[in-house]
């Protein structure tokens, strides 16, 4: 199998300050949410979310530890070093490794919360799903993910793309093995994109028509007094920069497969790039910064200085208050006090 590389013989004008901005940022958002997210797992009632969240994270993390420290040596050396071909067959596939199991690790999220909002008059009940199920699934899904990324390296060929920076499946080849696995894995990925928005338009559906549903999906230390806001919002921007960031760089990717597109990928295929990057940094800071504690720190600072009260009440008395509420319906504690 060869690996074709475009090597440029004119001076590459490019900045290398986006590759290293979402490098250190990606870096330390993956990791920073792998660490917050193992620290409380204790805390973690709804189990299918958490341990998919750590396969994406996971997912991510790979491409920011294998992928970009090259593609900083590259901008770092002013453009004169060059990936080695075995390298950039590594690379081709960790990029469309990551890119495909990152999509359908958050189409899981949302097919398991809509398998549940169905579920009628069951509540949400954790051990009907345990652990070990959920990493099968994101053990199929990687195995799945892998498959469709390692095609070209079978029956295709890799390509070292402009500024020689980045590498993917050799979309230049007119050989029918690089056309076959361009075309799989653009189709895999738009039929995950649709699917998945698809999938979160229902479980939205779902939600404003019942709310009530969504208790169905709550973590046990339900302080905030929300039906798990912090995962719907997570998960809506997700969706969004998932389709917005990816869905661009897989129509390019299939109209070049197909040879609709002519031409080698240039510029416009490096932001696409950059756009993919931007997605897959943004997520794990989305999810620190939505953390429950924080939000159950707003409600309860938000409600002390409505109430008029200055100190804050911990939490575990807003608990208790909240659960006294959610049995209001089943008794009434003033025709207790009359009797």
């Amino acid at each position: 199998m060869n690996t074709q590389m475009e090597n440029a013989t004119y001076t590459i004008h490019e900045s290398g300050i986006p590759t290293y901005v979402f490098f250190a940022f990606g870096f330390v958002g993956n990791g920073l949410a792998l660490v917050v997210i193992c620290c409380n797992r204790e805390h973690h009632q709804w189990r299918s979310f958490y341990i998919f969240f750590v396969g994406l994270a996971m997912s991510d993390f790979l491409n920011q530890v294998i992928v970009f420290p090259f593609e900083v040596l590259r901008y770092g050396s002013n453009f004169n070093y060059t990936i080695p071909p075995h390298l950039c067959k590594v690379e081709s596939f960790i990029y469309s490794f990551t890119q495909i199991s990152s999509g359908m690790i958050i189409s899981g999220i949302g097919t398991d919360r809509y398998i549940f909002l169905s579920n009628h008059g069951q509540p949400h009940d954790t051990m009907l799903w345990n652990r070990r199920k959920y990493l099968v699934c994101l053990l199929v899904i990687w195995i799945f993910s892998a498959l469709v990324s390692s095609l070209h390296l079978f029956v295709g060929n890799s390509a070292i793309f402009y500024p020689g920076s980045w590498c993917f499946i050799d979309v230049m080849d007119k050989g029918i093995g690089s056309v076959f696995s361009a075309t799989v894995y653009a189709l895999t990925g738009i039929v995950v994109l649709v699917y998945t928005v698809y999938i979160y338009i229902c479980v939205m559906c779902m939600s404003c028509r019942d709310p009530e549903q969504r208790g169905r999906l709550l973590d046990a230390d339900r302080v905030t007094g929300f039906y798990d806001v912090h995962v719907n919002v997570f998960l809506a921007t997700s969706v969004t920069l998932y389709v917005v960031c990816w869905g661009p760089f897989l129509m390019d990717i299939f109209l070049r497969g197909i040879k609709v597109i002519p031409g080698c990928p240039g510029k416009l295929e490096l932001w696409l790039v950059r756009l993919i990057d931007l997605k897959s940094n943004v997520n794990p800071w989305l999810y620190v910064l939505l953390r429950k504690e924080y939000i159950r720190r707003i409600f309860v600072r938000f409600q002390s200085c409505h109430e008029g009260n200055i100190q804050t009440a911990p939490p575990d008395g807003e608990s208790k208050r909240l659960l006294q509420e959610s049995q209001i319906t089943f008794s009434n504690p003033s025709s207790q006090c009359s009797n």
